[in-house]
């Protein structure tokens, strides 16, 4: 009987195993046939967004119903079955087709999904080489083209490293065949950076060379060019072009009045504006000419200070905003090693998360940004905090803070006896204004100058149609950074994806138009670890307090080493004055301290790897344990029912 047990409970674990081998089996086949997904990642990353089913809305309304009409048409190029064409590619194609399937299933006749396989040497080849995809390791294609009428956008390659912006990609695409160029939204762009590129201004032989290399326009130019109509606006310009919807102004310095002039009444139009000024901009490097004597930041702040006036906004154009809590770490690729305490790398919980061009960003940088203050607000107005600095943040100098950043620290912790930073407070760093603005200039144009007979009738008849208020609520965005806008803080060799910096001014950008392709855009970010971020923060402000008491210690024995080795008898003299000994028990009081100094970096490195090694095991090993643990619940479970029977 106690044999027939055993065989017995034997068979039921077999056939319950088969069992359920079974149900998983039918499970895959019957979701697999009914497309059943489950999308559990934060902000539903898997899911067709908000904005992309806007698109297609506007698509329905357009055709209305007319089965006639063309269809929005979707082609998507995937190379299957061939050699050369690397797994994570198949897995990337995969995503992808799953994605505009998303795209079909909501659009329904009015989006037409042809998936080709463009084997080397076919028919279809040949279709994807026409429609402008792009042959990658002479073996495979993966891209995309999708027309409308007489239009096409293509896609030539979906990047597999940027595979959080697949969304974005294809819902750009059918937005812009939706919307001719000659529809789009016009974005004037004044600057007195280079940022459209050209010979090197710091150069001055590439400047007079021709054919001297020449640099492109900076990357947000670029990204913007493909959704909109960039237009260049001189940094002198005394007057806006009608047909620009949205202008940006990027480092202003030095304005004429006659410039500022006309911002004023291209606000008073009802035409948005944004504003970069910056304290210390690190692009800006002086009129000198000579390269070797070019300093970052050399060339001066910008402001708008009769319109900032006006608005009752002051912003801060000598110090920079260093923060405690979002200094650039040592480990991180810019921080070339060296303590950055002005150089912010701003996570979410310095981002509005009610303001839809900044709720779902996750990481803005920053580097030696000014701060804006608006407490004394002009009537009318409202201010709305876009991106601030963390409450244990100061005003500092911007040199001191570039070239000295271990002194702009120990200024934090100078007088606190717990290790807390002391002194500090928090600041805004970009805001959105609101509301009905009135001119700077309620005397008119300002003059310039001499005038004849004929000039002065003409600034009259300008006078005469000169804006004074906007007849409704305007907007106005303010960042205290040009910075920003540089390629370098957002793209580590022109790859790997840093900072949500040009989303943030493309939503910018984008919510002063129809506002599509924010939330697609701000949700299918690169995300950076800023828990690990905030858990090295805090492991090397642990260690801090240690090192600059060690520091001090070096530094004291140093100086008793120095008095030891010579005492000054007048201007120019110096008489050598050494007990052997007592020099020996100070060299080896120092090279103490240079061992304790080491071993605190030591344990620094060691913690900060402990912590990454344990969220990489966290990551890895949590689901397995759950498993093992559940089985042994199980398996202890079920030895008590047998033990019962």
């Amino acid at each position: 009987m106690k044999k027939e047990t055993k065989f017995s409970i034997f068979l039921n674990s077999v056939g319950g195993a088969l069992v359920i081998l079974l149900c998983v089996v039918v499970f895959n086949l019957i979701s697999s046939q009914l497309k059943f997904k489950a999308d559990l990642t934060e902000g539903n990353l898997y899911t067709l967004s908000d904005g992309s089913k806007k698109l297609l809305d506007e698509l329905a309304n357009e055709r209305d119903g007319d089965s006639e009409s063309s269809a929005l048409e979707i082609r998507f190029y995937l190379t299957k079955g061939e050699k050369g064409v690397p797994v994570f590619v198949n897995d990337h194609g995969k995503r992808i087709e799953d994605l505009l399937d998303q795209y079909k299933d909501y659009a329904g006749s009015n989006l037409e999904l042809k998936k080709i396989n463009p084997r080397r040497d076919t028919d279809e080849e040949e279709l994807a080489v026409n429609d402008g995809i792009q042959l990658l390791n002479n073996a495979f294609y993966v891209g995309m083209a999708v027309s409308y009428l007489d239009t096409t956008e293509v896609v030539p390659f979906f990047d597999p490293s940027k595979s959080p912006t697949l969304e974005y990609d294809i819902s750009r695409a059918i937005k812009n065949v939706l919307k001719l160029k000659e529809d789009r939204q016009t974005v004037g762009v004044m600057s007195s950076l280079n940022v459209w590129g050209g010979p090197d201004p710091s150069n001055p032989m590439a400047m007079m060379n021709r054919g001297a290399p020449q640099q492109p326009a900076w990357y947000f130019i670029r990204q913007l060019q493909q959704d909109l109509n960039v237009e260049r606006i001189e940094a002198t310009a005394t007057e806006i072009p009608e047909d620009v919807d949205v202008l940006m102004v990027i480092h202003p310095k030095n304005v004429s009045e006659a410039t500022e002039y006309a911002l004023d009444q291209f606000v008073l139009s009802g035409r948005k504006l944004i504003v970069f000024v910056d304290p210390m901009a690190l692009k800006d490097e002086g009129n000198n000419q000579n390269p070797q004597m070019r300093i970052p930041g050399m060339g001066g702040a910008s402001n708008l200070t009769r319109l900032f006036s006006k608005w009752g906004v002051t912003f801060e154009g000598t110090k920079v905003v260093a923060d405690f809590n979002y200094r650039l770490t040592q480990r991180d690729p810019l921080s070339r090693g060296r303590i950055q305490p002005a150089y912010l790398a701003l996570n979410k919980n310095a981002l509005n998360s009610e303001e839809v061009v900044t709720r779902d960003l996750g990481t803005i940088r920053l580097p030696y940004v000014g701060s804006f203050d608006t407490s004394k607000l002009a009537t009318g107005l409202k201010a709305t905090e876009l991106i601030s600095s963390s409450e244990q943040a100061k005003l500092v100098d911007g040199m001191s803070s570039q070239f000295n950043g271990a002194k702009v620290m120990d200024s934090f912790l100078t007088g606190s006896e717990d290790g807390k930073p002391v002194g500090t407070k928090k600041y805004t760093l970009a805001l959105k204004l609101s509301g009905k603005f009135t001119t700077a200039f309620p005397d008119g144009k300002p003059n310039s100058g001499e005038t004849d007979n004929e000039e002065d009738k003409k600034e009259k008849e300008d006078e005469s149609t000169q804006i004074k208020e906007t007849d409704n609520e305007n907007h106005v965005c303010l960042i205290g950074d040009t910075d920003l806008l540089s390629d370098e803080h957002f793209l580590v060799q022109q790859r790997f994806v840093i900072s949500e910096n040009i989303a943030f001014i493309q939503n910018l950008v984008d919510h002063f138009g129809d506002g599509t392709l924010i939330n697609i855009r701000s949700r299918n970010q690169n995300r950076p670890f800023t828990t690990i971020m905030d858990l090295e923060r805090d492991a090397q402000s642990k260690f801090e307090g240690k090192l600059k008491k060690l520091e001090a210690e070096q530094q004291a024995i140093l100086q008793e080493k120095t008095k030891m080795e010579s005492t000054g008898e007048g201007s120019n003299q110096f008489t050598l004055s050494i007990d052997p000994e007592a020099l020996k028990d100070i060299q080896k009081k120092e090279l103490e301290k240079r061992k304790q100094i080491r071993e605190i970096r030591k344990e620094l490195r060691a913690e900060i790897d402990m912590i990454q090694l344990w969220i990489k095991l966290a990551n890895i090993g949590i689901m397995p344990i759950i498993v093992i643990i559940l089985g042994i619940i199980f398996f202890v479970s079920k030895r008590k029912k047998t033990a019962a029977i």
